[in-house]
């Protein structure tokens, strides 16, 4: 299976394990941003060796919150 981002084999980055998805819903999540993808081999979210591309829900730095801002009346 390759990488849908540098389009080389998809390989975790902590075990280096080939990534292949065991069904069809595993494989619909390699498309799906919001979807956390975990590694069968290590159980960590599935991190591209390539292209060092997370495939989870969050980017790098990015939390829940954090860029959001509320503008109220007092």
């Amino acid at each position: 299976m390759d990488c849908v981002y540098c389009e080389k084999p998809l390989e975790c980055d902590a075990c280096r394990e080939p990534y292949s998805p065991k069904g069809l819903a595993e494989y619909q999540a390699l498309s799906r941003p919001e979807v956390p993808v975990i590694c069968p081999g290590c159980g960590s979210v599935l991190v591209c060796h390539w292209c060092k591309m997370p495939y989870n829900s969050q980017e790098d730095g990015d939390e829940p919150g954090k860029n959001e801002f509320y503008i109220g009346f007092v």
